[in-house]
């Protein structure tokens, strides 16, 4: 395949808001200034009907959960990745104990403090499940913060 043709093939890949995801689940990342040097990060995961995303919050042995790994940048993390939106608790039979999981749309919310302008960097690994499946992912993030 020519060169040209992976970049139209890696352009149409993400969506023109800065949203990325599978055929289940969409997310859309943005950046707010708090104050000059703090800015809250927003990662807001919307889901299709019929199927769930799970929370941060599971216990070992369970499914897995949704994590955020940042890399090291010139940005320092401010407290844990919040979680918001209408989470439902359900007895998995499969793993024998009560889960946590979201559906339609959850936003995770992350703040840093940067006195510089930097990139905040990093990638968030989940899982979207149905009754009948469930489908592990990645997806890469990256963000602009400070001045």
């Amino acid at each position: 395949m020519y060169p040209a043709c992976w970049l139209v093939i890696l352009l149409l890949s993400f969506g023109k808001d800065g949203s990325h995801g599978d055929s289940h689940i969409q997310w859309r990342f943005s950046s707010i200034e708090q104050s000059g040097s703090e800015w809250k990060l927003s990662f807001t995961a919307v889901v299709d009907r019929g199927w769930h995303l799970y929370s941060q919050s599971i216990e070992e042995g369970g499914p897995m959960p949704t994590s955020f790994q940042f890399n090291k940048g010139e940005y320092k993390l401010s407290g844990k990745t919040n979680e918001a939106g209408d989470v439902k608790k359900y007895y998995d039979s499969t793993f024998m104990m009560n889960v946590l999981w979201y559906e339609g749309q959850v936003i995770f919310s992350q703040q840093v403090k940067a006195k510089a302008k930097a990139l905040v960097t990093g990638e968030i690994t989940y899982s979207v499940c149905s009754e009948e499946t469930c489908i592990p992912g990645t997806v890469r993030f990256s963000l602009d913060v400070g001045r």
